[in-house]
């Protein structure tokens, strides 16, 4: 229960923005709680089963090589703050992982992170009926992004990862009752990630549509049903739009509001240049520090924005050894994805897996995922813990590592 408990918790943060946080006066406390939480979750799994198992030992040693490097430079500079260093949290997930998932005594965390994200969903859908309804309304002079969390991107992707793992819980779902209280709830979900007008939502559908392809048993008819399925999606954008809210179909149009419209290009450019000169990078922080004292302009019109890439972001403050240590994240975290899936055709905890590395990627090439470490700590716990339940045979091929997991499939029916 303790271990749960915990678990849970960690999860939880990835629904706090630090924007929510530091209006509640609970920036400072965040930071301990958090990192309190992750301490007392790996030294409790390990109480639990003191074996020391990794799933990949690999990727830790391999970046933690490419780090030494930088690490060297910023003390060479006198710059080195613990904070700008926080990518490395992700680390121990790969060593402590199956000892999450023995842990949970067969328990499902796909199961655990849907549940809580449905009150996630839930309550802000309330909000947003209750509490704003203008934003529901078309007509209105100027182009509105709709949040209540304090994070755009972090909602949207919540709410994008639940949309599409609930619509796994409706190809499942035992009963008619059943699946249409979940297309409800997928329905909220869609309705909150159209309400942000965050576009790399839509990036992460796709992402996960082609990794779902590449990892089923059967690709042909697999695709073939995800072409229906896009079809009526398509046909449910277009109600939207044209019923409650064109917003989200504007932010597609070039020149329709420089409202919406953040010059990223002009401001990677500008990164770019700053960095290409610097083999290990300007210094972990580095772009922080830049727009602490606000955003100055490029040209006179244009605002320099984040470096929205986190291959270009490392690039920048950590150089060649930065890009090649992102990189190695990304890859071997959604090579471990595709693995476990490919094994494990449980429907909610495919889905989950392959929902959650599908937003890691998206936000990574559009956003700053590993900025953000509350949020994805929360979801690649999952992520790891879910995988870690599937080990390779001698033969190579990924098989159930604890088969006292029970399928989610109607009637109780097991996977042959």
């Amino acid at each position: 229960m303790p271990f749960r408990l915990l678990f849970t918790i960690l999860v939880g943060f990835a629904c706090v923005s630090s924007e929510a946080a530091g209006l509640w006066g609970l920036e400072r406390l965040r930071i301990v709680a958090f990192l309190g939480a992750y301490a007392g979750l790996l030294l409790l799994a390990l109480f639990r089963d003191p074996r020391l198992d990794p799933m990949d030992a690999r990727t830790p040693a391999l970046s933690g090589l490419l780090l030494a490097p930088i690490l060297l430079a910023d003390v060479a500079r006198g710059e080195v703050d613990p904070f700008d260093y926080k990518a490395v949290l992700v680390l121990p997930l790969f060593l402590f992982a199956p000892n999450f998932a023995r842990a949970f005594d067969g328990r499902d965390p796909s199961e655990l992170l849907w549940r809580l994200l449905t009150l996630y969903v839930v309550a802000t859908g309330l909000l947003a009926v209750f509490v704003a309804p203008d934003f529901l309304r078309r007509g209105r002079p100027d182009l509105t992004r709709v949040d209540f969390t304090g994070s755009l991107v972090a909602h949207a992707g919540l709410c994008t990862v639940y949309l599409l793992v609930t619509l796994a819980k409706v190809e499942t779902a035992a009963r008619p009752v059943h699946a249409f209280g979940h297309l409800l709830l997928a329905g909220l979900a869609g309705l909150m990630t159209l309400l942000t007008g965050t576009r790399t939502a839509l990036v992460t559908c796709v992402i996960h549509l082609v990794l779902d392809v590449a990892t089923a048993e059967r690709p042909g008819e697999r695709f073939l049903r995800l072409v229906r399925a896009i079809s009526s999606a398509l046909g449910l954008l277009a109600v939207y739009t044209i019923v409650i809210s064109d917003d989200f179909f504007e932010r597609w149009l070039p020149g329709s509001s420089e409202d919406w419209s953040s010059g990223r290009a002009d401001s990677l450019l500008h990164w770019l240049a700053l960095a290409v000169d610097e083999p290990l990078g300007l210094g972990f922080g580095f772009v922080r520090e830049r727009l602490a004292e606000g955003r100055p302009a490029l040209d006179g019109s244009r605002l320099l924005e984040w470096p929205h890439n986190e291959l270009l972001r490392f690039y920048v403050e950590a150089g060649l050894p930065g890009l090649l240590f992102v990189g190695l994240l990304l890859f071997e975290l959604v090579r471990l994805a595709m693995r476990a899936t490919r094994a494990d055709t449980r429907p909610l905890r495919r889905a989950t897996m392959l929902a959650i590395a599908a937003d890691m990627l998206a936000q990574s090439a559009f956003q700053n995922y590993f900025n953000s470490i509350y949020y994805s700590i929360g979801l690649l716990l999952v992520l790891t813990t879910s995988a870690a339940s599937v080990e390779t045979t001698p033969g190579g091929e990924a098989a159930p590592r604890n088969t006292e997991l029970l399928d989610d499939l109607p009637n109780g029916r097991r996977l042959a």
